[in-house]
């Protein structure tokens, strides 16, 4: 071979080199590996959330019974949520439907649906807040008991009531100013603040996210590890410049034999076959391709406010569940434990148990009334008989016509809700009541949010990762057809003349 196609075969490998190179600066410059690390632990904090598939349904019923149950409780709350400013109105709409004065009319009421009626007179339930520490000095007084030892009786002999009244304040004091909640906005920009504000973000930005994404998930997560990728990346490039440099050097020394220059072409066409092959069998391109995708719907997910956002919406949600468990039915205990609480004050005044709840009616009327509503469930039991009679009446109730409607949605199903049947916890526990979603939420999903901010962060930084996939596959053609241009070129007979082409690159005489 003359010293001209010596220096032509070493430019074919600079070429060849160039390629490894630039792979190899891809992966650097873009710092593929620790990103796409970063990104495998995404995939596994989120895997439990997006699979199984009934868990993405269970997200959606749990959100479901959620929203009914702020739906049927915002009216009632504060005075601004409606409720207690439309009671008067029953009231006078039934005196008038019977011809009676409201006195009477409510006297009615009372006799008829007695749960019912004592729920309408503890609006708005703000108040009964506000008589909460009322009502405990008394009881404090009675039983002479310190602030401290009330509570520890609460607890040890009304564990239900005591919880009710933990949760009350924490709960009415917060429902139209979310503790904590900070900055959180909806995807559109809207601020949230409120509970039903927060309902609505769960609802209607962040669970159809996880609805919309599963398949994309699917798709991202199958086949195989993110991590791989990166390093196979810098493995073909590491090879390539390494084998590059080889034959470059045996070509500076001297001419090369043909049968050494074939072998060096063919193992540079066999390492772009493979990782072609890899590319087709990994499903690399529409796995990274589709994974782009999840990752741009969950962006808004996963900004520092809104996951500060979420777990205080969460926690909210959560003292929520707290008030209501106790007071939600029978089940519940706390109906259980009034008349026993009130029967214990009789006995250490010496008062009967009529005295004692006159006494309480009289000073404390919201927090009596709401105690003598217990359980919710017998208000629901009561409403197919109410609801008749109120109906010519309901445009002019439209909040508690709220209630009214969502109520049998909430209370009925509070320990078994529609559409989780065969869902889990990330351990395995079933998902069935209320509590059980609140902890599935809370336990489980946002901490996904809150572990894995960071290492989301870190895989979006600096670029997108659906052109990796094709990344690979053109590193892997580019490298074939010039591996079988060299060995096209490896294979001429020898003495055959040669021509250049575009690049300088000897190319077989025609």
């Amino acid at each position: 071979m003359s010293k001209s196609g010596n220096r032509s075969a070493v430019l074919q490998w600079v070429v060849v080199l160039g390629v490894g190179v630039l792979v190899v600066a891809v992966v650097l410059g873009l710092n593929l590996i620790s990103r796409l690390d970063a990104g495998q632990d995404v995939l596994n904090g989120a895997k439990p959330a997006f699979i199984p598939a009934s868990r993405v349904t269970a997200d959606r019923a749990g959100i479901n019974i959620i929203s009914q149950d702020v739906n049927m409780a915002d009216p009632l709350m504060e005075r601004s949520g409606g409720g207690a400013g439309e009671v008067g109105t029953v009231v006078a709409y039934v005196a008038k439907r019977e011809g009676v004065s409201d006195t009477a009319a409510l006297a009615l009421l009372d006799k008829d649906f007695p749960h019912t009626t004592a729920l309408l007179a503890s609006l708005p339930l703000s108040s009964a807040t506000g008589e909460l520490a009322g009502f405990e000095g008394l009881l404090e007084k009675l039983l002479h008991l310190t602030p401290t030892q009330l509570l520890a009786a609460l607890k040890a002999d009304f564990p239900a009531l005591a919880q009710t009244v933990t949760y009350l304040p924490k709960v009415t004091h917060h429902w139209d100013n979310i503790a904590g909640i900070g900055g959180l906005t909806r995807f559109n920009g809207t601020p949230v603040k409120t509970v039903p504000q927060l309902r609505d973000y769960f609802s209607d930005d962040v669970i159809p996210v996880l609805e919309r994404e599963r398949t994309h998930f699917d798709s991202l997560d199958g086949t195989s590890s993110l991590s791989w990728i990166a390093p196979l990346l810098v493995a073909v490039g590491g090879v390539v410049i390494v084998f590059a440099l080889l034959m470059m050097w045996r070509n500076w020394r001297g001419p090369v034999g043909r049968r050494e220059a074939v072998a060096g072409a063919g193992v540079v066409t066999v390492v772009g076959i493979v990782v072609v092959a890899l590319v087709l069998i990994l499903n690399l391109i529409p796995r990274t391709t589709n994974g782009q995708k999840l990752l741009d719907s969950l962006k808004p997910v996963w900004t520092a406010q809104r996951v500060a956002g979420d777990r205080a919406g969460i926690d909210m949600v959560s003292d929520i569940v707290n008030l209501e468990t106790p007071i939600m039915n029978r089940a519940g205990g706390a109906s259980t434990e009034v008349p026993q609480l009130i029967n214990l004050v009789a006995r250490k005044t010496g008062l009967t148990p009529q005295a004692v709840l006159a006494t309480l009616g009289k000073d404390f009327p919201h927090l009596t009334a709401l105690l003598g509503a217990l359980p919710l469930s017998s208000v629901q039991a009561e409403l197919p008989a109410l609801t008749p009679i109120v109906t010519p009446a309901i445009t002019k109730i439209p909040r508690l016509a709220q209630t009214v409607l969502s109520a049998p949605n909430v209370i009925g199903p509070w320990d078994k809700v529609p559409g989780t049947d065969g869902a889990t916890r990330f351990d395995g526990t079933p998902i069935r009541t209320v509590p059980q979603v609140r902890d599935y939420f809370s336990d489980d999903v946002i901490p996904v949010l809150v572990a894995e901010r960071s290492n989301y962060d870190k895989l979006m930084k600096t670029s997108k990762i659906n052109f990796i996939g094709w990344l690979v596959l053109a590193v892997g053609v580019i490298v074939i057809v010039y591996g079988l241009l060299m060995l096209g070129l490896a294979r001429r007979p020898p003495g055959a003349s040669v021509s250049a082409g575009p690049t300088g690159t000897p190319l077989p005489a025609a």
